[in-house]
């Protein structure tokens, strides 16, 4: 009752816990351009100027500053209620304090959240060239609505080049916190270049619930992250990512995610990682995931009250090349330097060439690699080639340390 005491109230607590030293003052990777530093800037200091700003198609490339102040999305507005940003538009709170200025997106009903009774987005929607969101927080929508995301890159721009820093996202009754995805036909072939950083995502508690989430669900889609310095806590997973469609098969979708510094910490699982995830009418084949982590944090997870929905066992990393019913030759390769990966419920690492949790294999030609470097070369790993197990042997996994 101890721990769950203490889960809960990580979970429930929400502006007062911002880590000070870890949301330092530094200008965001985007602020650093000579793009952002030309941008025309729009203040504004209420929910009407906010709506306005962002609706208006004549503020492409401008950056919208909030004053501090409490915006509560209402669907009343264009969209549902829903912020979709302008081409190049950034979002802007309070440098130094990104406390202050709050998104709620907790008072918008079911209908804010669909495009159509079978697509569903976040509230807040990214994806048009170089958007960027800096300096505030975020409240995800209510439990009962069953959010799919707080923030999300679904919107589909000439290019898509996205930044998220300094950004503290209560996760509340919402799936994911922050989702990268590559979702419709139009996303094919769609490169999805983010960066995440100096950020806090906690309490994503909802469904499959991720803190962050990558995902892949249409043929030839790629995703390349580059995460620093962020702190992920109190979620069922904290960093998800899937190449699988939507009943539909994929093709040589690929990602490539970077960690710098993170703590990943006190979640159900902490990195719930795949190449290609089939089902039992859609194979996902030919998928390319590369993860390279740098001193980053992985510890405490395994939390027992956050158990995943979606098979991911209470771990550190939880990595499978293929996972399901049909998906052959994938590839996962992951590389850990200086990583402390300690305390994640025993073994801090689960490794499979392929795993299906039905007696079906789940392909062929499936191989991850694993590479542990210097300090992250303590972790506990069990491995295994194949489960169920595969005759013929084409299902490998590797553990270098």
């Amino acid at each position: 009752m101890a721990l769950l005491s203490g889960v809960v109230l990580l979970i429930t607590s929400c502006q007062k816990t911002i880590d000070k030293r870890f949301i330092a003052v530094e200008e965001s990777t985007s602020a650093n351009t000579d793009a952002q530093k030309a941008k025309k800037k729009i203040h504004v200091s209420n929910l009407e100027e906010l709506y306005s700003a962002v609706n208006d198609p004549e503020n492409t490339g401008t950056e919208v500053v909030l004053a501090p102040g409490t915006y509560v999305l209402n669907a009343n507005y264009p969209n549902g209620g829903r912020l979709e940003l302008q081409m190049d538009m950034t979002l802007r709170g309070q440098p130094g304090n990104s406390e202050t200025v709050l998104i709620d997106e907790s008072a918008l009903p079911i209908s804010s959240y669909r495009l159509s009774p079978t697509i569903t987005v976040a509230p807040i929607r990214i994806g048009r060239g170089m958007n960027s969101i800096e300096w505030l927080s975020v409240k995800g929508g209510p439990l009962a609505v069953n959010p799919l995301a707080t923030i999300e890159s679904d919107l589909i721009g000439t290019k898509t080049n996205v930044t998220i820093s300094h950004v503290y996202v209560d996760c509340n009754g919402s799936r994911t916190g922050i989702l990268f995805r590559n979702r419709l036909e139009e996303h094919e072939n769609r490169l999805i270049d983010a960066h995440l950083e100096n950020s806090e995502i906690f309490g994503a508690i909802s469904g499959v619930a991720a803190g962050v989430a990558m995902q892949n669900r249409i043929s030839g889609s790629k995703i390349k992250l580059n995460m620093k310095e962020n702190y992920i806590h109190g979620c069922k997973i904290g960093v998800f990512n899937l190449n699988g469609g939507l009943g539909n098969s994929i093709d040589n979708c690929s990602l490539d995610f970077t960690s710098t510094a993170d703590r990943i910490e006190n979640n159900g699982c902490g990195l719930d990682l795949s190449a290609g995830s089939g089902t039992a009418i859609a194979y996902s084949n030919n998928g390319r995931v590369t993860v390279k982590m740098y001193g980053t944090v992985i510890k405490n997870n395994g939390v027992a009250q956050l158990i995943p929905t979606n098979g991911a066992l209470l771990s550190g990393i939880y990595a499978a090349s293929a996972y399901g019913a049909i998906a052959s030759n994938n590839v996962l390769d992951i590389g850990l330097w200086g990583c402390q990966v300690s305390d994640n419920n025993a073994p801090d690492i689960y490794a499979y060439g392929a795993y299906s949790p039905t007696a079906v294999i789940a392909g062929i030609n499936n191989r991850l690699d694993l590479y542990l470097h210097g300090l992250s070369a303590n972790a506990s790993v069990y491995a295994h080639a194949s489960i169920p197990a595969e005759p013929a042997g084409t299902n490998v996994v590797n553990v270098y340390r």
